[in-house]
């Protein structure tokens, strides 16, 4: 046998262990064709995906740069490294070598397929929806490629195309458990419930240890007011899954909001206690010992702010608590949320989270505080009145506000637009109109940032002072708000940050909330569990705005009665 034989025989034997997955075996054949022919361009790129395949991305790009020195319009050495760099997160990269692939080998649908994907990784929406659709053009049967272009119409927002791709995959290929799973996940976005708890099913029905479809059922069976179900579902997942499985936090997290939904207070904090282990988490770790309980007498604790504003007015609310056991509390937060929150009751000092840390003895995470200080039922969670107001800040407007007479109402209606579940929370200001109509009754609008514009377009003859583009301007967060709110008879909102503040002045609010609302304010029940003086009033069926805000309505028209 040649020598030239030998080569190519080390180079098939390679190939031949590398599809079984048996990777060492192919690198040592690779290795031993490139001991004979250190420039077999051929050999130099399989070993190159040998390392890619084991997780080596920067070593696989050196060989298939060798490989491509020796054959620079190879459209294969050039689809491959398209891809590592892709696995490397160098998705621009990954474009430039798509597009070289493609120039030498113009309708090769797997390369633009990974094209389409890395533009989308760039949000190159409509150039990503191109390359794939000409790559299923070009061959209508490549399921995958289907799969693709359906996940860049879920990007898009365009549910009907993103639908009709993912079905295109599921005919192609009916027992493939990815493709059920994406069309379910489309049609939970779309709000169609019913497909998309089908489509988990069925996914799980092909992959029963599928995680992200144990998952997205619950969320779906939550959305639709079935939390004991989506409670059972992750509790499957949870004891299918091994120890140490990446998806462990989140699962457990998930399981804490629907037990905390459902007034399980005790096994819900120990399991929300599983958002700090989960990717991503965002407050951080204090370089101090952490509080687990206990005696706080004499002991400077650091309370640090997580997730969003109105979080800060409810956690915060239990700095009295810390208080009362000895601790001189500090709040480490967002600048802005500094003054405010610093007339809490047991805040004795705040400072902002790009501050020098000062000397403490121990530190906690702010939404961990029930869960410290042994809170496990509704009465021990009530509490109200937390926030004293500075009187100085109303003085802008204390007097149009005294001038109005009768029922002052202060209103705000849209939340933060980037939380995932706005749209479900927040409302039309128009909705409110039916308010504005009862007599003797002015509203105020408190609406801050996005949703303001909307003031716009409020009919002219409907009584509206609009304060929110004037509050807030000095002083930090929310200061002028609490003033004015104290200035109020009432107020009405969607979920914000306002019902929050409202509740820790003891001042009374009414919430209008979502069929399935946030996990703060439970599933049934007119009290809120936080807060005395806020009353819920739910939807009886989803996005049915109209009957809540008829039923506010009615309670404001006996307030004004009871007035009279």
């Amino acid at each position: 046998m040649t020598a030239a034989l030998k080569h190519r025989d080390f180079v098939e034997a390679g190939l031949a262990h590398h599809r079984v997955g048996r990777l060492d075996k192919a690198e040592a054949a690779y290795k031993r064709a490139l001991a004979k022919d250190g420039k077999d361009a051929a050999a130099l790129h399989l070993l190159g995906l040998v390392a890619a395949d084991k997780g080596r991305p920067g070593r696989a790009l050196q060989l298939i740069d060798k490989a491509l020195a020796l054959a620079p319009d190879n459209a294969d050495f050039l689809h491959s490294a398209g891809h590592v760099l892709g696995l490397a997160g160098r998705p621009e990269d990954a474009v430039a070598r798509y597009v070289a692939a493609l120039d030498a080998a113009p309708d090769r649908p797997l390369t633009l397929s990974n094209l389409g994907n890395a533009l989308k990784r760039l949000g190159r929406l409509d150039d990503a929806t191109d390359r794939l659709a000409r790559a299923v053009t070009i061959d209508p049967g490549f399921a995958e490629g289907w799969s693709n272009l359906g996940l860049v119409h879920k990007q898009r927002g365009k549910h009907e195309e993103s639908a009709a791709a993912f079905a295109h995959a599921i005919a192609l290929r009916p027992d493939d458990p990815a493709f059920r799973y994406n069309l379910a996940n489309a049609e939970l976005d779309h709000g169609d419930l019913k497909a998309a708890i089908s489509g988990f099913r069925k996914t799980l029905e092909l992959d029963p240890a599928h995680g992200g479809a144990r998952m997205n059922l619950a969320t779906a069976l939550k959305s639709g007011g079935d939390v004991a179900g989506a409670i059972a579902e992750i509790e499957a997942a949870l004891a299918a899954l091994p120890a140490g499985h990446p998806d462990h936090a989140e699962l457990h997290w998930n399981l804490g909001l629907n037990l905390l939904m459902t007034g399980s207070w005790t096994r819900g904090w120990e399991a929300f206690e599983w958002r700090r282990r989960m990717p991503g988490y965002g407050a951080g770790v204090i370089d101090a010992p952490e509080w687990t309980g206990g005696s706080l007498q004499g002991r400077r604790l650091l309370v640090n702010h997580e997730q969003g504003m109105g979080d800060a007015f409810l956690f915060m609310g239990f700095a009295g608590e810390l208080s009362a056991l000895g601790a001189r509390v500090i709040y480490r937060g967002p600048k802005a949320m500094g003054p405010i929150v610093g007339r809490m009751r047991g805040v004795a000092e705040t400072i902002a989270f790009e501050d020098a840390l000062p000397k403490i003895d121990a530190w906690a995470p702010m939404m961990s505080l029930p869960h410290l200080l042994g809170l496990f039922d509704a009465a021990a969670l009530a509490r109200g009145g937390t926030l004293a107001p500075d009187p100085r800040y109303l003085a802008p407007y204390g007097a149009r506000l005294t001038a109005l007479g009768g029922l002052k109402v202060g209103v705000c209606w849209q939340g933060n637009p980037g939380y995932k579940a706005d749209s479900d929370r927040s409302i039309p200001l128009k909705a409110f109109a039916p308010l504005a109509r009862l007599p003797g009754l002015t509203l105020v609008a408190l609406q801050k940032g996005a949703g303001a514009e909307q003031v716009a377009d409020w009919p002219a003859d409907l009584p509206l002072i609009d304060l929110g583009t004037e509050i807030d301007g000095a002083g930090g967060a929310f200061m002028e708000t609490a003033a004015v709110i104290e200035a109020l008879d009432l107020v009405v909102s969607s979920d914000t940050a306002l019902v929050h503040l409202a509740g820790a002045l003891g001042a009374e609010a009414h919430v209008a909330l979502a069929r399935v609302p946030d996990w703060r304010w439970g599933l049934e029940g007119e009290q809120s569990v936080w807060y005395p003086t806020v009353t819920l009033h739910r939807q009886t069926r989803p996005g049915d705005w109209d009957g809540v805000f008829r039923r506010i309505s009615r309670m404001i028209e006996r307030r004004l009665a009871g007035h009279g």
